[in-house]
């Protein structure tokens, strides 16, 4: 590692661990994956891959969290991912290949269950015109730690309050092949979830396939790409109308707003089921042409 500031009131400095070499192996907690010369961007000189082992830094590791720190200008049409990043442990179940934006995101990888199991890491480059940035913050969780997410949550968050975003939303498009599950630990005393479109966000908060101004969330309306949170209505607890709503409770929904389905207003909706959870679909076929943006939805746990 390399110095970077001090530490235990200036008795100490601060070890900075960091790679930008394909073929690397990784066996150190709290490392950095960078681009070569970051914090300048990288643009590659050819197409092709660049791939990191994480090994366990300890026999009782589970899971892997990569903080998006930096990662920009990796290329995409229409959802379709030519530069990407993927993440693979030993489980057989593995996070989405992602693209585009992805600062200030996060995502958790599960190693399984031996010592010796590894999580690798894969970049691709497919565009050799458009230059990329990336900072990946890599930590391991131990299985019995506090902090750890919930198994195959690929987000999760804690707090009463907060947002979720879909990936890539800050780049306004919704990618292809998307099949995860974010989930929000239910804080102490609470017993439900509220879910409505965040305020002040640029861009369109709610866009999912078809484009359209109304929601949809009639039972099989969202074929090619939906979010998926169980048991909405008005409080969670009371059925909602008909024939004001098609469902009396909505799980899934898509289209151009979060709402009742054929309405063009976007509610603000409750959930009591639990685990809290919020899941993410787009099948790996469907163009999803711009603007397809995606989702930005604030959350408030409710009171028991």
């Amino acid at each position: 590692g390399s110095a970077d500031g001090n530490c235990a009131a200036g008795f100490g400095v601060c070890c900075l661990i960091t790679t930008n070499s394909c073929g690397s192996t990784i066996s150190t907690n709290t490392s950095y994956i960078r681009n070569p010369n970051y914090p300048s961007s990288y643009t590659p000189s050819s197409t092709g891959s660049c791939t990191f082992t994480i090994n366990k830094c300890a026999s009782d590791i589970c899971q892997l969290r990569i903080d998006f720190q930096t990662m920009s200008g990796f290329d995409e049409t229409a959802g379709v991912c030519s530069d990407k990043l993927a993440t693979a442990g030993q489980t057989g179940k593995q996070p989405p290949t992602v693209c585009g934006t992805m600062t200030g995101y996060h995502m958790y990888t599960e190693f399984g269950t031996t010592s010796t199991d590894t999580i690798t890491l894969t970049l691709t480059y497919g565009s050799t015109t458009t230059a990329k940035t990336w900072n990946l913050l890599i930590r391991q969780i131990s299985c019995d730690s506090t902090w750890k997410a919930p198994t195959d949550c690929v987000q999760y968050f804690t707090g009463s309050t907060g947002t979720i975003q879909s990936y890539n939303f800050a780049g306004a498009q919704l990618l292809q092949g998307m099949y995860y599950t974010n989930c929000i630990r239910t804080e102490a005393g609470y017993c439900g979830i509220q879910y409505k479109e965040s305020t002040g966000q640029t861009p369109d908060t709610f866009d999912f396939f078809p484009d359209a101004t109304n929601a949809e969330a009639s039972a099989g309306g969202c074929p090619a790409s939906f979010v998926y949170i169980p048991n909405l209505s008005s409080d969670g607890i009371s059925a909602l109308g008909i024939p004001t709503s098609t469902e009396s409770f909505i799980s899934v929904n898509c289209g151009g707003v979060l709402g009742l389905d054929g309405t063009a207003t976007s509610l603000a909706l409750t959930t009591r089921a639990k685990p809290f959870i919020v899941g993410v679909y787009t099948d790996t076929t469907t163009a999803l042409t711009s603007p397809t943006t995606g989702f930005s939805l604030d959350y408030t746990q409710v009171p028991c």
